[in-house]
């Protein structure tokens, strides 16, 4: 597993940052494809749940999962997305190894059992000191403001985590699907940049001076 999981990411990250740079209709078409499977995917926890009549569940999940991708599009300067996946990978890390190692106090075991308020703790900590660091090299973003944005970014990246086990755990699913080998589905490794690239790109356009990465 552990194996998958490297190569996976070995091979997907690079990818990424590839389509990145060449943005455009580059990037564009990456995320119309990667919402397309993301609907699939979330169309079959409905399908799991019996719910896949119920147009509250429907329209909800793929709005939800819409305006996430377009957010994630939004924020596409190679810059402003190296400080938000720092944020996002680096609080996941911190969390599970904190959690794993450290961890006693159950962070929501109804839906997520393994996960602790320790290793959310350390994961708001080391994703919003290291996403500050990320922002001050990438951007030109004042340090108070990057680790202000950073440490939403790290919480609400966690409630997305616990939004998208929740509904796989009422599907009675562990992942949302097998595309990529060690990680599982297209919503399992998004799950936490869907809320959070919203919150960022929301962040982006209503702050008083517009940040020079979203120009």
């Amino acid at each position: 597993m552990l194996k998958q999981r490297v190569i996976t990411a070995a091979i997907a990250i690079p990818l990424l940052f590839l389509f990145l740079w060449l943005n455009g209709w580059w990037l564009g078409g990456l995320v119309i494809v990667l919402a397309l499977i993301g609907l699939y995917e979330y169309w079959k926890l409905l399908i799991g749940m019996e719910r896949q009549q119920d147009l509250r569940w429907l329209i909800g999940g793929a709005a939800y999962i819409v305006l996430g991708f377009l957010a994630f599009f939004g924020v596409r300067q190679v810059g402003a997305m190296a400080w938000l996946l720092t944020v996002i990978w680096s609080t996941d890390t911190a969390a599970y190894e904190i959690g794993r190692r450290w961890g006693k106090h159950k962070l929501a075991p109804e839906i997520s059992p393994h996960k602790t308020w320790e290793g959310a703790v350390a994961g708001l900590v080391v994703g919003s000191i290291l996403g500050m660091i990320a922002a001050l090299i990438t951007t030109d973003a004042g340090w108070f403001a990057a680790f202000i944005v950073s440490l939403f970014i790290s919480g609400v990246g966690q409630i997305g985590d616990l939004v998208e086990s929740k509904v796989k755990r009422l599907a009675g699913v562990k992942d949302s699907g097998n595309l990529l080998p060690g990680h599982g589905g297209i919503l399992d490794r998004f799950d936490s940049l869907l809320l959070a690239s919203m919150f960022m790109f929301s962040w982006a356009g209503c702050s008083y001076k517009r940040p020079a990465y979203i120009e």
